[in-house]
């Protein structure tokens, strides 16, 4: 199996690995009676990553998709080549039907950064921005441009706006590891988390997290203004923030931790952690300089879910969706005898006036084989307010986890609201994922394009197994 990212159930462990996430388990559930059964659902698959792995291996994250349709994602490294990149897939031209793909940077694991993260955002100038987490100058990670190309050139331009060097030694409490891409706001500020860094108290040196700001140059000047908004203490605070932010209209940040909050979730190498908290930041007030944080909910496993992975989704009444990779009602184990669940899709209702105290609730659980588990990314809505999303594991296909064990290849869900006058939401399978040409382990959140298509990445499977991208028409 490829030694990616996409593996992983759980965050790189500084301690064992600075550079290199932890391979584990995939989870593994007990089968379950049969709901939810896939509908009819048509997928295409846009692009599969060649086995020469000239255009990356292994695609990780959420796409971008622009005003033309071409999309763009970040690749993890190739078995022998260890190419990384940042690609391009541009729709094909009228009475064609290939996509074309370009490698817009290739990484080299110096100065420029390695293992980039996807969720990349573009400006109004065509200029891409996102993450890498590891290398550069610190060798922890860094922020990333990547202008396109002058008039009658071709290529794309890299310049690295951030090193990240987190050092307690030296009192430098930097974040370290980016492990999600960033956001971008009006003002052309970038903002992200870091899996460590952070705090100086932390016993083990490395942080327990953090969330950073990066804004453009003044007038006249070259260097982006970086400042860390918020150090994670650990514990009951949280640590270890391993996706990206939302950002709602009044620009507060609303974030998860994987880890970290009041209770225990079993590990992969069966020690016990905390189960993730959702945060939220607001923007200074006038005058001050300091932005507050609030924990809107800690995590108990359990059955309100646990180690929420996925990008927060935030509706117009304020409420906030979300998945957890764990936790729930379901079967689902670890391989080392701890029912760790299948993962949840919940809600978090805001406070009523006069209270204080958001409200979770958990729309779904995903019961394993064949319903789904282990979501790794959030959802995102339609318009008639049913919810998509996918599982890396689950379905019908034959796939298996490390141990050979048949977990599924994965399936993308459809969340359907109460009807009036009811409380429970309807989950559904659009397509389940058969470890073919159409691949397996779907990753990040979906998008949608212009004709209702569900656009998403698969990190393997296909003829090569480095991965494809798909669209699927519910």
């Amino acid at each position: 199996m490829p030694k990616n990212r996409n593996d992983f159930h759980s965050i790189p462990n500084p301690s064992t690995s600075r550079l290199r996430l932890i391979k584990i388990l995939v989870l593994a559930g007990g089968l379950s009676a049969l709901a939810g059964i896939a509908q009819a659902a048509t997928l295409q698959t846009i692009y599969t990553f060649p086995a020469s792995g000239a255009s990356g291996c292994y695609p990780n994250g959420t796409l971008l998709r622009d005003a033309t349709d071409a999309l763009y994602g970040a690749t993890g490294g190739c078995p022998i080549s260890q190419i990384n990149t940042v690609f391009k897939l541009t729709p094909p031209l009228p009475g064609q039907t290939q996509w074309k793909a370009s490698v817009l940077h290739s990484f080299s694991g110096g100065f420029d950064g390695l293992t980039p993260n996807a969720d990349l955002v573009k400006d109004a100038n065509g200029a891409l921005y996102g993450t890498a987490m590891d290398a550069g100058a610190g060798l922890q990670g860094v922020v990333f441009q990547l202008k396109p190309p002058a008039p009658g050139q071709t290529s794309w331009t890299e310049n690295v706006l951030h090193a990240f060097n987190y050092n307690v030694a030296y009192g430098i409490g930097d974040g370290a590891f980016p492990g999600a891409g960033v956001i971008l706001d009006d003002q052309g500020a970038l903002y992200g988390t870091t899996l460590y860094g952070g705090s100086m108290s932390d016993p083990r040196w490395v942080g327990f997290g953090a969330v950073f700001q990066l804004k453009p140059p003044a007038a006249g000047q070259s260097t982006w203004q970086h400042t860390v908004l918020y150090r994670f203490r650990g514990g009951a605070d949280g640590e270890s923030p391993f996706a990206g932010l939302t950002r709602d209209a009044t620009g507060a940040l609303y974030g998860t931790t994987h880890g970290g909050g009041i209770a225990s979730c079993p590990r992969f190498d069966g020690s016990f952690t905390g189960c993730g908290t959702v945060f939220k930041l607001t923007p200074p007030a006038p005058g001050q300089t300091r932005w507050t944080k609030t924990i809107l909910h800690r995590f108990r496993n359990g059955l309100d879910g646990g180690y929420p992975i996925g990008k927060l989704l935030l509706d117009g009444t304020g409420a906030i969706y979300g998945t957890t990779y764990q936790g729930g009602k379901g079967p689902c184990n670890d391989g080392f005898d701890h029912v760790i669940g299948c993962g949840t899709v919940f809600k978090l209702t805001p406070p009523a006036l006069g209270q204080m105290t958001w409200t979770e609730t958990v729309l779904y659980h995903f019961k394993g084989i064949p319903d789904g588990m282990g979501p790794r990314g959030g959802v995102i809505p339609d318009g008639a307010g049913n919810l998509y999303g996918t599982t890396l594991a689950g379905g019908t296909g034959n796939c298996p986890d490390l141990v050979y064990r048949v977990v599924g290849c994965g399936v993308l869900f459809k969340l359907a609201p109460p009807a009036p006058g009811q409380t429970r939401w309807t989950k559904s399978v659009v397509y389940s994922f058969k470890g073919e040409s159409d691949g397996w382990k779907p990753l990040g959140e979906i998008v949608r394009d212009g004709k209702g298509n569900l656009i998403g990445i698969a990190s393997l499977g296909t003829s090569s197994n480095f991965g494809a991208v798909f669209a699927i028409k519910p």
